[in-house]
């Protein structure tokens, strides 16, 4: 399978290769919509050989992904990456014994500003601790957790590793979003 990115994420990919060689840890904070999710599957293609956990709020988000990714490659569901592990973070939670038998060379973190929750945050600290060699990607379309006393968790998780930050505006004046048309009825 090859996956071709567009410009905006090819930058956030090279980038975001490079800090976690560097770091061990790089976060991707761009708007919903504008392929943030092909960015690991790139990663998971590009290293056939490594064993990728897939870490994201609900399964339905991940296939929905899954979807739209053999809907850009054109390809089946027999020709997705077959290195990712998907685990939500609710599952991580409530089975934490999954910690010890995976053992992954790259952990996702999807919408990772989700792991700022206290259950669901205290499971994700546990399965890095566990694998401390494993390179991190988080992915989020915004890091901030406004209603926590507006953490940032691109702080909290990545040391402030972010290998590529774009705002709503500036995927709209870039024209990778539509700008939204407002109707108005009198």
């Amino acid at each position: 399978m090859k996956i071709d990115l567009f410009e905006h994420n090819q930058m956030a990919y090279e980038s975001a290769v490079s800090m976690m060689n560097e770091t061990g840890k790089a976060a991707v904070i761009h708007p919903t919509g504008t392929g943030k999710s092909l960015i690991a599957f790139k990663l998971a293609v590009d290293n056939p050989g490594a064993a990728v956990c897939w870490l994201a709020p609900s399964s339905y988000i991940y296939h929905t992904q899954l979807e739209n990714l053999q809907k850009i490659t054109h390809s089946s569901e027999n020709e997705s990456p077959q290195n990712i592990t998907f685990i939500s973070y609710s599952k991580l939670m409530h089975n934490e014994d999954l910690i010890e038998k995976i053992n992954p060379d790259y952990i996702i973190l999807d919408e990772f500003h989700r792991c700022g929750a206290a259950e669901w945050g205290r499971s994700v600290k546990k399965l890095l601790e566990a694998h401390k060699t494993a390179k991190i990607l988080g992915l989020s379309a915004t890091n901030i957790r406004y209603l926590d006393n507006q953490r940032d968790m691109a702080d909290e998780l990545f040391d402030s590793c972010v290998a590529s930050e774009m705002t709503l505006g500036e995927a709209m004046a870039k024209g990778i979003l539509a700008t939204p048309k407002y109707v108005m009825a009198m």
